[in-house]
C-alpha cells in the first residue's frame, strides 16, 4: 500500500516513522508546503530503512499522491504560533480552529492549482 502524508512536522514524521516501524506500507510519499524540507525529512528515514521492513520513502507533490491507499494531513498552526499556550485560557486550542480549518480546506479543495477537485484524488 501506498501512503501519502501531508506535512512534515512533529506530527507528521511521527506517522511516517510508525508507519515504517510497523510495515504499514511499501511506499511513503512526503509532501510539504517547502519541498526541500519534505526531501531533507525523506532522506533522513531512508537511512533506517535498512534495518525493517522494505517501505520506499521519498518526497513529492500533491500529484505523487495518486494512487495512495491513505492520505493523513497532519498541517496546522502549532499552539505557540497560534497564541494557545496559555492552560488557563478558555478558549485554548480552539483559537486554532478556524486558521487550521481553512489550512485543510485549502489541501482538499485543491490548493495546488486545480480547484474545486481535491489534488490527491485517483
Amino acid at each position: 500500500m501506498k501512503i501519502g502524508i501531508i506535512g512534515t512536522g512533529n506530527v507528521g514524521c511521527a506517522c511516517a516513522m510508525a508507519a515504517v516501524n510497523r510495515g504499514s506500507a511499501r511506499e511513503i510519499v512526503l509532501v510539504n508546503r517547502n519541498r526541500k524540507t519534505a526531501e531533507a525529512v525523506a532522506t533522513d528515514m531512508r537511512y533506517g530503512t535498512p534495518l525493517g521492513p522494505k517501505v520506499d520513502i521519498v518526497d513529492g507533490d500533491y500529484d505523487a499522491l495518486k494512487g495512495a491507499g491513505i492520505v493523513l494531513i497532519t498541517v496546522g498552526v502549532n499552539e505557540k504560533t497560534g497564541g494557545a499556550t496559555d492552560r488557563n485560557d478558555p478558549q485554548g486550542r480552539l483559537r486554532l480552529l478556524d486558521k487550521n480549518a481553512d489550512i485543510y480546506r485549502d489541501i482538499v479543495r485543491g490548493s495546488c492549482g486545480r480547484s474545486p477537485t481535491p489534488c490527491f484524488s485517483s
